[in-house]
């Protein structure tokens, strides 16, 4: 039988953010959303593709015969197994147990490759290390009951409530999101449940959107959400694709508005900007 294995395209080991203490984040290649203001667009492909860092590019006459040493051509994506992934990530156990750590698989959408999670999932259990799985929460429903056990917490990201433009703005409906939302929470309960909700000026962080949301957390038993603030770095991968960035030219929110929103939040649900 063929070792279960999948395609990621980044490792981030020592990393600060993402989950409490010292973690490792798996980035995992492959998304079935197509987000306007995709902040990783080299995470959309389940494949492996060539990208072009132009602002490491030295103009080497020979650089497509020898490959690029500036790294301003690469091949973005790899093929790993879940055995080899786990002997990588082991080595950092040490520094999980003493900072109350561990790993966070995220993406493009770890959901997507529903084998090599599970896998990778089992072996990060055997071995006592704590995990969080970063989803959009699309996906197929048995998914999501053979790897809840697995999980120690889901940080799962939710965007846009209001059906039609959840659509538009993700190229997917989202009844299968909030669907899946609601069975997690039946086969998990409330806690290690946080919602996340990219603030994307225009798009997500309407008071209206941000108040649906807070109405969904609500009604489904859950009282934990974390706002993001725009980033506005989310463009510049975009140029290594040769592609535009959709939305254009947007800001960071203000301190200002960050509050006002956090103000729409009901008594009993915990919010934070992060």
């Amino acid at each position: 039988m063929k070792e279960p294995g999948g395609v990621i395209f980044d490792i981030d080991h020592f990393a600060s953010h993402d989950g409490p203490g010292i973690r490792t984040i798996v980035y995992f290649k492959g998304c079935p959303m197509r987000c306007l203001w995709c902040h990783s667009p080299e995470s959309l492909k389940k494949e492996p593709e060539p990208v072009y860092i132009r602002s490491k590019c030295k103009s080497c006459v020979d650089c497509a015969d020898i490959g690029c040493i500036y790294e301003a051509k690469r091949t973005c994506g790899s093929y790993i197994t879940a055995s080899r992934l786990v002997d990588e990530i082991v080595p950092q156990k040490v520094f999980f147990d003493s900072s109350g750590g561990g790993v966070t698989l995220s993406g493009g959408e770890p959901l997507f490759q529903p084998e090599f999670l599970a896998a990778l999932l089992r072996s990060l259990k055997d071995e006592n290390i704590h995990t969080i799985v970063e989803t959009t929460m699309f996906c197929e429903p048995g998914t999501i009951k053979e790897i809840y056990p697995l999980v120690d917490v889901f940080f799962c990201d939710l965007k846009i409530i209001e059906p039609t433009k959840h659509k538009q703005y993700t190229g997917q409906d989202n009844n299968l999101i909030l669907s899946n939302i609601k069975l997690l929470v039946e086969l998990k309960g409330q806690n290690n449940i946080i919602l996340r909700v990219p603030l994307i000026p225009g798009f997500t962080d309407t008071p209206e959107n941000i108040t649906a949301i807070f109405k969904f957390a609500k009604d489904t038993g859950l009282s934990d959400i974390n706002l993001l603030p725009y980033n506005p770095s989310a463009s510049a991968k975009y140029e290594w694709l040769s592609m535009e960035y959709p939305p254009g030219t947007l800001e960071r929110q203000s301190p200002q508005f960050l509050h006002s929103l956090l103000g729409l939040a009901p008594q009993d649900i915990n919010v934070a900007v992060i």
